[in-house]
Protein backbone atom coordinates (compact mmCIF):
# COMPACT_ATOMS: atom_id res chain seq x y z
CA UNK A 1 0.00 0.00 0.00
CA UNK A 2 1.24 3.31 -1.09
CA UNK A 3 1.81 6.33 1.64
CA UNK A 4 3.10 9.85 0.91
CA UNK A 5 3.07 13.17 2.31
CA UNK A 6 4.58 13.03 4.88
CA UNK A 7 3.58 15.60 8.01
CA UNK A 8 6.05 15.36 11.35
CA UNK A 9 3.77 15.35 14.34
CA UNK A 10 6.40 14.71 17.33
CA UNK A 11 10.00 13.87 17.41
CA UNK A 12 10.74 11.40 20.34
CA UNK A 13 14.40 12.34 20.47
CA UNK A 14 13.65 15.87 22.06
CA UNK A 15 13.30 13.52 25.49
CA UNK A 16 14.81 10.29 24.40
CA UNK A 17 18.38 9.77 24.90
CA UNK A 18 20.56 9.55 22.32
CA UNK A 19 20.48 5.78 22.52
CA UNK A 20 16.87 5.36 22.17
CA UNK A 21 14.25 3.87 23.90
CA UNK A 22 15.31 0.89 26.41
CA UNK A 23 11.09 -0.50 26.10
CA UNK A 24 8.14 -0.38 24.29
CA UNK A 25 4.86 -1.82 24.70
CA UNK A 26 1.50 -1.40 24.36
CA UNK A 27 -2.40 -1.99 25.48
CA UNK A 28 -5.50 -0.70 24.51
CA UNK A 29 -8.49 0.59 26.68
CA UNK A 30 -11.67 0.78 25.17
CA UNK A 31 -10.64 2.14 21.38
CA UNK A 32 -7.72 3.47 22.47
CA UNK A 33 -4.19 2.35 21.70
CA UNK A 34 -1.46 3.19 24.23
CA UNK A 35 2.41 2.79 23.26
CA UNK A 36 4.62 3.02 26.72
CA UNK A 37 8.00 3.73 25.87
CA UNK A 38 10.47 3.08 28.38
CA UNK A 39 13.92 5.38 28.85
CA UNK A 40 16.50 6.41 30.90
CA UNK A 41 17.83 9.69 31.61
CA UNK A 42 20.55 11.15 33.63
CA UNK A 43 20.39 13.70 36.41
CA UNK A 44 22.66 15.29 38.62
CA UNK A 45 21.91 14.75 42.72
CA UNK A 46 24.10 16.48 45.20
CA UNK A 47 26.93 16.30 42.57
CA UNK A 48 26.00 12.84 41.70
CA UNK A 49 25.00 11.14 38.76
CA UNK A 50 21.90 9.23 38.97
CA UNK A 51 20.36 7.54 36.11
CA UNK A 52 16.17 7.50 36.71
CA UNK A 53 13.98 5.01 34.97
CA UNK A 54 11.03 7.22 33.22
CA UNK A 55 8.36 6.50 30.38
CA UNK A 56 6.44 8.00 28.08
CA UNK A 57 2.75 7.32 26.45
CA UNK A 58 1.79 7.60 23.54
CA UNK A 59 -2.23 7.89 23.10
CA UNK A 60 -3.51 6.78 20.01
CA UNK A 61 -7.70 7.52 20.37
CA UNK A 62 -10.52 5.75 18.19
CA UNK A 63 -8.05 3.35 16.29
CA UNK A 64 -9.42 1.64 13.72
CA UNK A 65 -6.34 0.03 12.57
CA UNK A 66 -3.16 -1.11 14.56
CA UNK A 67 -0.16 -2.96 13.19
CA UNK A 68 3.48 -3.60 14.74
CA UNK A 69 5.89 -4.80 12.66
CA UNK A 70 9.84 -5.46 12.97
CA UNK A 71 12.47 -2.72 11.49
CA UNK A 72 13.81 -3.02 9.19
CA UNK A 73 11.88 -5.94 7.75
CA UNK A 74 7.47 -6.92 6.65
CA UNK A 75 7.27 -3.94 3.96
CA UNK A 76 3.44 -3.52 3.54
CA UNK A 77 4.08 0.24 3.07
CA UNK A 78 5.57 1.73 -0.16
CA UNK A 79 6.50 5.24 0.50
CA UNK A 80 5.76 7.26 -2.52
CA UNK A 81 7.58 11.01 -2.37
CA UNK A 82 10.89 12.25 -1.72
CA UNK A 83 13.07 10.21 0.65
CA UNK A 84 14.25 12.70 2.24
CA UNK A 85 11.06 14.83 3.59
CA UNK A 86 10.48 11.32 5.47
CA UNK A 87 12.37 10.73 8.92
CA UNK A 88 12.54 7.23 10.72
CA UNK A 89 12.38 7.78 14.61
CA UNK A 90 9.77 10.49 14.52
CA UNK A 91 5.61 10.18 14.90
CA UNK A 92 4.66 10.93 11.12
CA UNK A 93 1.48 11.37 10.04
CA UNK A 94 0.85 10.30 5.99
CA UNK A 95 -1.52 12.79 4.74
CA UNK A 96 -1.53 10.73 1.44
CA UNK A 97 -2.54 6.71 2.83
CA UNK A 98 -4.23 4.16 1.03
CA UNK A 99 -4.63 2.30 4.04
CA UNK A 100 -6.82 5.12 5.05
CA UNK A 101 -8.73 5.23 1.72
CA UNK A 102 -9.40 2.13 1.87
CA UNK A 103 -10.41 2.05 5.25
CA UNK A 104 -12.77 5.26 4.80
CA UNK A 105 -14.67 3.61 1.30
CA UNK A 106 -15.07 -0.03 3.96
CA UNK A 107 -16.86 2.31 5.85
CA UNK A 108 -18.94 3.58 3.25
CA UNK A 109 -20.14 0.70 2.09
CA UNK A 110 -21.49 -0.38 5.34
CA UNK A 111 -22.62 2.50 7.02
CA UNK A 112 -24.58 5.30 6.44
CA UNK A 113 -23.10 7.65 9.12
CA UNK A 114 -20.49 9.72 8.66
CA UNK A 115 -16.98 7.97 9.04
CA UNK A 116 -14.54 8.88 11.04
CA UNK A 117 -11.61 11.85 10.31
CA UNK A 118 -9.11 8.43 10.68
CA UNK A 119 -5.32 9.75 10.30
CA UNK A 120 -2.50 7.40 9.07
CA UNK A 121 0.35 7.46 11.56
CA UNK A 122 3.71 5.57 12.11
CA UNK A 123 6.55 5.77 13.99
CA UNK A 124 9.67 3.49 14.19
CA UNK A 125 11.85 2.87 17.43
CA UNK A 126 15.38 2.24 16.26
CA UNK A 127 16.33 0.56 19.49
CA UNK A 128 14.07 -1.92 19.84
CA UNK A 129 13.52 -2.70 16.21
CA UNK A 130 9.51 -2.19 15.71
CA UNK A 131 7.44 -0.03 13.87
CA UNK A 132 4.26 0.98 14.49
CA UNK A 133 1.35 2.00 11.62
CA UNK A 134 -2.05 3.20 13.56
CA UNK A 135 -5.19 4.80 11.93
CA UNK A 136 -6.85 6.68 14.43
CA UNK A 137 -8.50 10.35 15.22
CA UNK A 138 -6.09 11.63 17.09
CA UNK A 139 -2.88 11.22 19.30
CA UNK A 140 -1.11 12.09 22.46
CA UNK A 141 1.98 12.55 24.24
CA UNK A 142 2.03 12.61 28.06
CA UNK A 143 4.24 14.01 30.46
CA UNK A 144 7.07 12.31 31.38
CA UNK A 145 6.25 9.45 34.23
CA UNK A 146 8.09 7.36 36.52
CA UNK A 147 9.09 3.85 35.31
CA UNK A 148 7.43 0.99 36.15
Amino acid sequence: MKIGQPKLILDPYEWLPGYGESRVSFHSVGSDVILDIEYEKEVLVDSEEVVLALRREIAFKSVRCFMREPFPGGAIFEFDGDPGKFRLGKLTEFIDSELARNNLKAWRSVSSHEPPKLRHFSIQFLSENLTFHVLAVDVFLSSELSGS
